[in-house]
């Protein structure tokens, strides 16, 4: 009788403890991995879980490698050129996060199906989530450093030289007077020919500022145009405008704008004339091919200004279409240039300095982790 009661108690204890010993399915899933593509499973397991692994492959010969990790970074298992796990058992000894980390290192596509079960230790943790979640960590960092700190100014005094303006005039100058004699068509010599006129260079200084603003220009021919000239010249000298009388030729009226009109001949032998830019297009001109010109004209006289072109070089075309008469030409050029004049001024100034002293201060940071752990 007593052995009957003993092997009655023996089976009840055995039947308890295969209830507790049934594996529970934690995942069931397959895998695909491209060459060097690494997959990696996370899950939370209770102390004294026996995990029950298999593995196996679909598709290609075999994976490179298979690990089973406790986190952060214990290695627990590994297997290398995996084709086949069958019921590989590992004991949780810690409860804690867990990872399986699977590794194809072949060129071609692997696939493989995977079962995880857990076999829980007692019935307290049959019904363990093995689930995880993100977890912050804060880490406060205090960083010392210094700053300076403004408390007052001093104020200091010294000399500053200033250039200064003094005063701003227009000067005439006379760049270009000459007769040029332009033969007839049918002569041995040409009919045409060219003057080369350079503009001055701008001047800038410590002292002084100079550059032209402005040109104007006179061709004619012969006697006439002559003293037609000179009549011009004698009404500036009789004007009593103030702006007009500071000027000596009448070119210089017709630059800065006082005169706007000028005395010519109606009758006399003419000239056809062309300004052009370049050396290159002077020669074309000459020898009658096409050329570059920024004005042109014919008549006994003809005069005018240009504020456009203030610097460089430029040439005056002449031609006679006359077929045996040659011709004189008469061709002055007048430029105005603005001279600014300064002088050096020295100044009393005063400057504030500020006064600083040097604060030890702390500089507060917040470092963020996140980092994976169980649910549970």
């Amino acid at each position: 009788m007593m052995k009957k009661i003993l092997f009655a108690f023996v089976m009840i204890l055995s039947q308890n403890a295969f209830a507790v010993l049934n594996p529970i399915l934690v995942t069931e899933s397959t895998i695909s991995l491209n060459f060097d593509e690494t997959e990696e499973l996370y899950f939370s397991f209770a102390e004294g879980d026996i995990i029950e692994f298999d593995f196996e492959m679909v598709k290609g010969k075999h994976i490179k490698e298979i690990d089973f990790f406790e986190l952060s970074n214990n290695k627990i298992f590994s297997d290398f050129k995996v084709q086949k796990i069958s019921k590989k058992q590992i004991r949780i000894r810690n409860k804690g996060l867990y990872k399986f980390r699977f590794y194809n290192a072949s060129r071609t596509k692997r696939v493989g199906k995977i079962k995880i079960f857990r076999i829980p230790a007692n019935e307290s943790t049959k019904n363990f989530n093995t689930n995880w979640r993100w977890k912050t960590l804060r880490d406060t960092i205090y960083t010392p450093y210094t700053a300076d700190s403004i408390i007052g100014y001093k104020k200091n005094k010294y000399k500053e030289n200033v250039r200064e303006l003094v005063k701003t005039e227009n000067v005439e100058d006379i760049i270009f007077n000459k007769s040029q004699r332009v033969h007839s068509y049918f002569n041995e010599n040409r009919s045409s020919t060219y003057l080369r006129v350079d503009l001055p260079d701008p001047i800038t200084s410590e002292l002084k500022e100079e550059k032209v603003v402005a040109w104007a220009y006179w061709i004619g021919v012969g006697k006439l145009a002559q003293q037609a000239y000179q009549q011009n010249a004698e009404s500036v000298k009789e004007l009593t405008n103030e702006i007009a009388s500071m000027y000596v030729s009448p070119l210089a009226g017709l630059a800065v704008g006082t005169l706007t009109e000028l005395l010519i001949p109606k009758i006399g032998e003419d000239v056809f004339y062309a300004f052009i830019p370049d050396y290159e297009n002077a020669e074309k001109f000459i020898n009658r091919q096409m050329y570059l010109q920024f004005d042109t004209g014919k008549g006994v006289v003809a005069y005018g200004k240009n504020s456009n072109l203030r610097q460089g070089t430029f040439y005056i075309g002449l031609s006679n279409d006359n077929d045996f008469l040659g011709i004189d030409v008469d061709v002055k050029v007048v430029c105005i240039k603005e001279v600014k004049i300064f002088e050096i001024v020295e100044h009393d100034r005063e400057s504030e300095e500020p006064i600083t002293i040097i604060l030890n201060k702390k500089q507060m940071t917040v470092n963020e982790t996140k980092i994976r752990v169980p649910v549970e």
